[in-house]
């Protein structure tokens, strides 16, 4: 199982609305697919409502615990798709205690034989109250990085590759960056084009390919709860259908889970 955190630590950047549509990509490739949330804002959680009379299954902060979790499985949505939903413990959680940091990583490779990918949506916060986002980065084999495009991002993507860089040299050398994705680019905006393309030359080859637009089209999915390349209609729509499908097969292809 290849583990791929979803993480900024800026809110509103479309974290949640990625690690959707990276399920929703690796699930129509046929693997076995883990979404964990832990976000106490729980979108992930929402978008993919419980199958009734399946076992609800343990919940995101109960990684954090020295115990096993119980039940022993994930609650399950589909035979291909499971899920550890969100949870308002994870409000109250710090990360005083480091070896607590650690148990995410432990729990989720209890996990490993049943599930091809694990994909962990994250709080917009990086630090150690809450801290879940560098949990996350303590278990995961990979991190992407959705990004908008402004005045700030530049010193705000220095400041969250120094965290990433920290996190690889305290707790977890093996962590790949799979790439900075610039996300809800307005691409009618002159200035944020501009930005962006004065962006890519500081990351080089950390700057992923293309960009998610910001588009309606994405919005009214994830309000339908279906991904944005299903009942395509009109030209925007196709455009931001072309994007997400894009850019969800890089990075579950740099991930390793699947052959782009």
């Amino acid at each position: 199982m290849k583990i791929l955190a979803v993480a900024n630590q800026k809110g509103g950047v479309g974290k949640s609305t990625l690690t959707v549509h990276l399920g929703y990509a690796a699930e129509e490739a046929g693997l076995r697919v883990l979404l964990v949330d832990m976000d106490r804002q729980g979108s992930l959680s929402h978008t993919f409502a419980a199958v009734n009379g399946n076992v609800p299954g343990f919940t995101a902060s109960s990684l954090f615990g020295s115990g096993t979790p119980a039940p022993t499985d994930p609650e399950r949505l589909s035979d291909t798709l499971s899920i550890i939903r969100s949870d308002e413990i994870l409000s109250s959680l710090s990360g005083g205690n480091k070896e607590a940091l650690k148990r995410p990583a432990k729990h989720l490779r209890s996990l490993a034989s049943k599930f091809d990918v694990c994909l962990i949506d994250t709080p917009g916060v990086i630090g150690l109250n809450p801290p879940m986002t560098m949990a996350a980065l303590v278990a995961a084999d990979a991190v992407v990085c959705p990004f908008s495009v402004g005045f700030y991002e530049g010193k705000g993507l220095a400041d969250l590759w120094n965290e990433i860089k920290r996190v690889k040299s305290q707790y977890n050398p093996k962590l790949n960056l799979i790439g900075l994705l610039p996300s809800k680019v307005n691409s009618k905006s002159k200035e944020e084009i501009e930005g962006l393309e004065m962006l890519r030359p500081q990351f080089g080859q950390y700057m992923l390919p293309g960009m998610l637009a910001e588009r309606t089209a994405v919005k009214q999915a994830v309000m339908k709860l279906k991904p944005v390349w299903k009942g395509v209609r009109g030209a925007g729509h196709k455009k931001a259908a072309e994007e997400w499908l894009s850019a969800t097969a890089t990075i579950l292809a740099k991930l390793g889970v699947v052959k782009q």
